[in-house]
């Protein structure tokens, strides 16, 4: 069975209304008409009882003599008519009530049905063209406006996607790309020495190497997008940090940087293993594009039932255009120096990623010039 539209329900939902009160209110005017047509009569019965009888000699008595009968049928023909019109006018006004209501339904849904037309026309090929403002300044108005704010959410997060899509093909393309150019060097050359051969397995193994990454990668960053089990426990953020230093030692020392733990007694919650990573992570980062010879400024504070951990460094920094893309999958602020240092462009992002999966939230600030600030905020 269809269902009713809008315009409908709203009209027999009036229709109702306006039925209970003019049903009530010609009750009420029959009852009080009843009530008037009652002393009406009593008020003619004494007036009838008030006439003197001429030409009647001796006692009167009632079983001799009985009163002229009221003339009653008048006031009765009276009352049943205007019950009668009151009930027929009843009828009539809840009727022009109801088609009133429905023409005035219709026309205060025409914005919705403007706006639900130019909804169906949007697809994903016109996301980027929000629907015009509605003028009604009412609650269409705001939906229209939420509207649009969903089509730019949903635009970003297509363009996005479209992002990761290519970036991910491309990342598993280059190194494809390389051992297949060795390869087919090595097979067209017939002079190619067990030298030449080596340095292609060298290569290859690189190759492998990379691509490997990228894939165990993406597939924890799939893994933790989807829901995947995380641990609660409470983690010590001193000697987790300690841990992370002592691996990334070779490099820091390669760099000749310091990196400086400030973190006190303070824990975490969360899952250990996922914020070693992300830790790790940020602190290799600050060690890979910070400054040679320069720090690394790890600390911790309480915020309430929350503890903050920012990573500092005193590098270039990171240039404002950047920062709000600094956490897209394979994004990278400079892409050849990335390469130099082995990144794939999914670091920030796997941190984004764990550190959201255990309830916390990171940002980053930097001005371009004096070095960037990642800040992870998690439940203490």
């Amino acid at each position: 069975m269809k269902k009713l539209t809008l315009q409908w329900r709203i009209t027999l939902l009036t229709a109702l209304v306006l039925a209970a009160a003019t049903v009530s209110l010609t009750v009420l005017s029959i009852r009080n008409a009843e009530d008037a047509f009652i002393v009406i009569l009593e008020e003619a019965a004494l007036v009838q009882d008030a006439i003197p009888f001429h030409g009647v000699e001796g006692p009167i008595t009632m079983d001799v003599i009985e009163l002229p009968a009221m003339p009653s049928t008048p006031a009765q023909l009276a009352k049943w008519q205007f019950d009668l019109r009151s009930v027929l006018f009843c009828v009539i006004f809840t009727a022009l009530g109801a088609v009133a209501a429905y023409f005035a339904a219709g026309r205060a849904l025409k914005p919705l049905r403007e706006l639900s037309a130019a909804v169906s026309a949007v697809d994903e090929n016109n996301l980027d063209h929000p629907l015009p403002p509605a003028q009604t300044g009412d609650e269409v108005g705001v939906l229209t406006d939420r509207f649009n704010q969903m089509l730019s959410r949903l635009d970003d997060a297509f363009l996005r996607q479209k992002r990761f899509t290519a970036s991910a093909a491309h990342e598993l393309k280059t190194p494809l790309a390389v051992m297949k150019t060795g390869a087919q060097v090595l097979s067209a050359d017939p002079n190619a020495t067990l030298a030449d051969y080596r340095d292609h397995a060298r290569d290859t193994l690189a190759g492998v190497e990379r691509l490997s990454g990228i894939v165990d990668d993406l597939l924890l960053l799939s893994s933790v997008e989807a829901g995947g089990a995380v641990e609660r426990e409470e983690v010590m953020l001193e000697p987790l940090f300690e841990a992370i230093l002592s691996e990334l030692s070779p490099l820091l020392e390669a760099r000749g940087m310091v990196c400086q733990v400030d973190c006190g007694e303070l824990t975490a919650q969360g899952d250990a293993s996922l914020l070693y990573r992300a830790f790790a992570n940020l602190v290799e980062n600050a060690c890979k594009y910070g400054r040679a010879g320069g720090h690394i400024w790890v600390e911790a504070s309480r915020q309430g039932e929350k503890v903050a951990v920012s990573v500092r460094d005193d590098g270039p920094g990171i240039a404002g255009e950047h920062l709000p893309y600094l956490f897209d999958a394979f994004y990278r602020v400079d892409k050849s120096r990335s390469r130099e240092m082995g990144g794939s462009g999914l670091g920030l992002s796997l941190v984004k990623t764990m550190v959201e999966a255990q309830g916390g939230a990171i940002t980053v600030q930097s001005d371009g010039e004096s070095g960037a600030c990642f800040t992870v905020t998690l439940r203490g």
